[in-house]
């Protein structure tokens, strides 16, 4: 009796773990340095510098576009016309993300304010550059320069400057992901009967997979080819068919989404094959039965426009290529 098994195919995807609002939301605090420009007369004593700090709450439009709605206290300032005096500006302004990596952003800002300085109120245009890096899928740093131009004020017009560092929680995670692993199983059962001029024989052939199912974890650390530990479980089953049938082999490709060069790209989607070819040995399997391919950014599944198309091109394919079997009946 002869039975062939199937090949099974096993993809890792990245999919978002909610579409509501609020994954698109992140808040955030900062601290730093502000100061005054052109406010102090060289014979004059006055304070054009102090601590600053604020507070920022943002919604992500898209990957490449957010809103900011901004608090900056920016100290107690004097000038060559003014004692001192609390400076204070409420923003909004439109915030253009620039991707370098998966863990690093230049950002800009364009938008408008209202400074508070003593006891005049004023509209600004607000400008401000940073860079931000993200340390885990839902805290990133900051740190950024802000500038306020033309704060009108009765005795002079200064501009406000302020360099922060700031601390993000973002409530879905830049590159919140899942992980969905797919065993397909279509068993079939065909039985095909020979006869022999003395002693009747019976010839089988058997299709035989596994149930589908899914899992859904965080496959890699974001910006990684580290395994979490949902997809080492996830890798067991694995192991125990190539191991079972040492003449079976499994072809792992890794993909990426196109944040970032195409030489990072390709080397990320590699290493993170290589990480599950590494957990599969771990687990007995040899390494003569592994196909490794590094797929970078080449063949998408979804598109890269959005954050949710990003995530489900960051995977890597497993798939145990079809082989044959002979039992004896």
């Amino acid at each position: 009796m002869k039975n062939r098994i199937v090949a099974i195919v096993i993809t890792s995807t990245f999919l978002s773990v909610s579409s509501s609002a609020l994954s698109n939301t992140y808040i955030g605090a900062k601290a730093g340095k502000s100061w005054l420009n052109q406010t102090c007369l060289s014979i004059s004593n006055c304070n054009d510098e102090d601590k600053a700090f604020g507070m920022i709450i943002g919604y992500d439009v898209w990957e490449t576009l957010s809103i900011e709605v901004g608090y900056d206290e920016l100290g107690k300032l004097s000038t060559s016309d003014l004692p001192q005096q609390r400076m204070v500006a409420y923003t909004v302004a439109p915030k253009l993300n620039l991707a370098i990596s998966d863990l690093f952003f230049l950002y800009t800002k364009l938008g408008v304010g209202i400074v508070h300085y003593g006891k005049e109120d004023d509209y600004s245009y607000l400008g401000a550059a940073g860079l931000e890096v993200l340390s885990n899928d839902n805290i990133s740093v900051r740190i950024e320069y802000q500038h306020l131009s033309h704060i009108n004020h009765d005795a002079f017009v200064p501009s406000g400057n302020s360099l922060t560092l700031g601390l993000v929680y973002n409530f879905g995670g830049k590159h919140e992901a899942s992980q969905y692993i797919s065993v397909q199983h279509k068993p079939s059962k065909t039985i095909d009967k020979a006869s022999e001029p003395i002693i009747p024989t019976r010839r089988i052939i058997t299709k035989e997979t596994f149930k589908t199912y899914s899992l859904n974890a965080n496959n890699f650390k974001s910006d990684s080819a580290i395994l979490t530990e949902e997809i080492k479980h996830s890798l067991v089953e694995i192991s125990n068919i190539l191991n079972s049938y040492k003449q079976a082999k499994v072809r792992l490709v890794g993909h990426t989404d196109s944040t970032g060069s195409q030489r990072y790209n390709q080397l990320i989607s590699e290493q993170r094959a290589d990480s599950v070819a590494n957990e599969l040995i771990a687990l007995g399997v040899d390494v003569n039965q592994i196909l490794i391919i590094g797929s970078g950014e080449n063949n998408p599944v979804a598109t890269n426009a959005t954050q949710i198309g990003r995530s489900s091109n960051r995977r890597v394919e497993v798939t145990i290529l079809e082989f044959d079997y002979q039992t004896k009946n």
